[in-house]
C-alpha cells in the first residue's frame, strides 16, 4: 500500500504499474545526473581550490583576531585540522607532501643558517 492510497484508487493495477515504472525511470535518471555532477566536482583542481579557499579563510580569521595561536583559537583551527587530516589520509598525497615538506625544511634551514652567520659577523664587528 502506498502512503497516499487515496490517490491511486482510481487507477487499474496495470496503470499503477506503468506509473511506478515511470517514476523509477525518472528517479534513476536524476540519480545518474547527480552522480555525474559530483564526479565532475571531485577532480584535483576543484578540490585544491576548495582546500586553499578554506585554509586562507581560516588563517585570516585566526590571525585577524589574535596574533598568537592560543587554545582559545582551537574552534577556529579545527576545520583546518580536520581538512588537513582527511587530505593526509589519502594515499596519493603522501609523497607530494613529503617532497614539499623537504623543500620547505631546506629553505627554512638555509634561512636559519644565513641569519645565524650574519648575526655572527655583526657580533664580530662590534668594538
Amino acid at each position: 500500500m502506498s502512503r497516499h492510497a487515496g490517490l491511486d484508487n482510481h487507477l487499474s493495477p496495470a496503470e499503477r504499474k506503468q506509473k511506478l515504472l515511470a517514476e523509477g525511470a525518472k528517479f534513476r535518471t536524476e540519480m545518474l545526473h547527480s552522480r555525474d555532477i559530483v564526479r565532475a566536482n571531485l577532480n584535483t583542481k576543484s578540490l585544491a581550490t576548495v582546500l586553499l579557499g578554506r585554509a586562507s579563510g581560516i588563517a585570516s580569521s585566526l590571525f585577524s583576531t589574535s596574533r598568537s595561536l592560543k587554545g582559545s583559537n582551537l574552534p577556529a583551527m579545527l576545520p583546518l585540522l580536520v581538512t588537513g587530516a582527511s587530505w593526509l589520509s589519502k594515499r596519493g598525497t603522501r609523497k607530494p607532501l613529503l617532497i614539499g615538506a623537504a623543500v620547505i625544511a631546506a629553505i627554512g634551514g638555509a634561512i636559519f643558517v644565513s641569519s645565524r652567520n650574519s648575526k655572527e659577523t655583526t657580533d664580530d664587528e662590534l668594538p
